[in-house]
């Protein structure tokens, strides 16, 4: 396998989780054929191949989406797949003990976009087996590719996984792993690990899990920028705009007046909407409001990041 080969595959998964990402975070098996096959494939783990492959895996009362075959038609690693979005933490417990149990080497797990490896029976606490933990959306193609060579056929199936940090094959020459890239000058805080105090000031930009970024000035705009991607995204509508409105009040809706018939305290014009946000929110609320929305909507807070405004 060239590894430009590899960070092709990368690139194209890349654009699909950005094209595709609300489609595929409805159902597991739309991950798997647009996201989780195709790397597999391109690591040498033909998925059509019985050989190579065992879909659903059962073994010591449990089951895997993918045993990957080594010698002998063994086992050598079991890989969980979940659909895009879905948190794998709740899943990693049960995952290590079946492989532990059914004798396997090294446990998987991945929603297509991150990718974690456990070495099971590695003499340690869970954090610290693991081998491998990338996110390939918001990760330099390169890099990810270095990194999963850890699954790479001829390297898992051996059982001596490693880093690639000797020279390896790039269009036909021995080259060594590029350099890594320069430090992003932004600070960039995953939303789930974002709070705020009286002396928390508010971010300066908002990162959505496509990829795409807007810039905030106020606190309200966490909550007005999310409105406007779910709207770019086709997720919030006018028909579920009600969502976040109670008997009194709206938090968006076409018109600035709440259903007690009171106008917005602090309207706010959604850019490229017919919608209309009631911004009068304090940091906290705003914090709050922002996640439940991405929540509702199935966006995973985890995949959306802050740029803080702390020095």
């Amino acid at each position: 396998m060239l590894l430009d080969e590899l960070i092709t595959v990368i690139e194209t998964l890349k654009q699909r989780i950005a094209d595709h990402g609300i489609a595929l975070r409805e159902n597991e098996t739309r991950t798997r054929m647009a996201l989780i096959d195709p790397l597999l494939q391109v690591l040498g783990w033909d998925t059509s191949d019985p050989s190579l492959v065992t879909p659903e895996y059962g073994a010591s009362g449990g089951k895997a989406d993918y045993a990957l075959l080594g010698q002998g038609g063994h086992p050598t690693a079991a890989i969980e797949a979940k659909r895009l979005g879905q948190p794998l933490q709740q899943h990693l417990t049960q995952m290590v003990t079946y492989t532990t149990m059914a004798g396997i080497a090294y446990a998987g797990i991945t929603d297509g976009d991150q990718w974690e490896l456990y070495d099971v029976f590695h003499p340690s606490a869970l954090k610290d087996k693991q081998l491998l933990n990338l996110r390939i959306s918001t990760s330099p193609s390169y890099l990810c590719a270095l990194n999963l060579l850890l699954i790479w056929r001829p390297n898992l199936s051996s059982g001596q996984t490693q880093q690639a940090n000797t020279p390896i094959t790039l269009r036909g020459h021995e080259v060594d792993p590029p350099p890594p890239p320069p430090p992003d000058p932004k600070k960039w805080v995953p939303l789930s690990q974002f709070s705020v105090s009286k002396a928390t000031n508010c971010p300066k930009a908002i990162r959505f899990p496509d990829g795409s970024e807007r810039t905030t000035l106020f606190w309200y705009d966490l909550v007005l920028t999310t409105v406007a991607w779910l709207w770019a995204k086709g997720v919030l509508t006018t028909n579920n705009m009600s969502a976040f409105s109670s008997e009194k009040t709206h938090l968006v809706h076409t018109g600035a007046v709440h259903p007690s018939g009171k106008t917005f305290i602090n309207p706010k014009p959604v850019a490229e909407t017919p919608l209309t946000l009631e911004a009068n929110l304090t940091k906290i609320d705003s914090l709050r409001k922002m996640k439940a929305l991405l929540k509702y909507f199935s966006q995973e807070p985890v995949y959306v990041q802050v740029e803080s405004n702390s020095k």
